[in-house]
């Protein structure tokens, strides 16, 4: 008697579970949808808080690299050194050079740096309008504040000299 009436009670309730299967469906649909929201907007917020943990305003740099004109020099690679330490290296392609000579401005990276005095050493290499060889460097030390250091590696046609120079700029 026992087993009837569970067996009964199993029957009535996958019934009535098959008639508002379409409705809990739905709902299900919609609650899951409402999770997952949730979830991509509690990513969202937790990688600006490990963002803002790991890398904060007092010490952050960032690192970008233009092309004035670009008819005397053609870069091949960069590198980009901080107290003697590489830290970013980067190939171009033939259309990023095309970029850069429209006036686009590379990222190049962001880095932690501590507030202080930093000497800052770029190498492009690349080759020159004759085709040959040719690297354009600087070096120079930089004074990171509280404030984010943002810098830009500018490459510029020297007309008279035909030829280019890599220069360090603040933004």
């Amino acid at each position: 008697m026992k087993y009837l009436i569970t067996l009964c009670l199993l029957f009535s309730v996958s019934s009535h579970a098959e008639e508002n299967t379409s409705e809990g469906d739905a709902a299900i649909r919609e609650e899951v949808r409402t999770v997952k929201e949730a979830v991509l907007e509690l990513n969202k917020d937790l990688y600006a808080l490990e963002r803002d943990l790991l890398s904060p305003a007092t010490a952050r740099a960032a690192f970008h690299l233009s092309l004035n004109y670009g008819k005397f020099f053609t870069p091949m690679s960069l590198t980009l050194s901080v107290d003697g330490k590489v830290k970013i290296q980067h190939l171009y392609t033939e259309q990023q050079f095309k970029a850069l000579k429209m006036g686009a401005v590379q990222p190049l990276g962001d880095l932690n740096l501590s507030p202080g005095k930093h000497t800052v050493t770029a190498l492009v290499r690349g080759v020159d309008h004759l085709g040959q060889d040719l690297e354009l460097n600087v070096s120079q030390t930089v004074t990171k504040t509280s404030k984010p250091l943002i810098t830009e590696l500018l490459i510029t046609d020297k007309a008279d000299l035909q030829s280019a120079r890599l220069e360090l700029k603040y933004w």
